[in-house]
């Protein structure tokens, strides 16, 4: 017996319920291990919505974390070799007799000492 034109729209619907309950299962999956890994043991509580939610802040926190370790790597090398120099003046900015296209220039010069200082980090 073949399909009825009654019992077609109930054919697609069932295969589209199906494609939508797969799709719901990667989603929930890949939510998942976005959630775990931004998160630690003590965040395990609330919905995976409101945990997921949450994973841009967390992103953000870690980004913050992260530069001002890198930062802090790279003046303690310049204090490595500069006992003197008085970092705490960069914290201000670059020097105001400084200009931008000046300042860019230094800043691509300085970018391979940072690929190299990157590879530091890592080991």
């Amino acid at each position: 017996m073949g399909c009825t034109s009654a019992d077609a729209p109930l054919v697609v619907f069932a295969d589209g319920a199906k494609n939508h309950q797969k799709e719901l299962l990667d989603l929930r999956a890949a939510a998942q291990t976005v959630v775990e890994s931004m998160g630690s043991a003590e965040d395990s509580g609330g919905s995976l919505a409101d945990r997921l939610r949450g994973v841009p802040q967390k992103f953000a926190e870690y980004l913050a974390e992260t530069s001002r370790n890198c930062v802090a790597q790279v003046l303690g090398l310049v204090k490595s070799y500069w006992p003197s120099a008085k970092i705490s003046i960069l914290g201000d900015g670059m020097c105001s007799t400084c200009d931008h296209d000046q300042f860019a220039k230094y800043v691509e010069e300085a970018e391979p000492v940072a690929d190299q200082i990157v590879k530091l980090i890592e080991q």
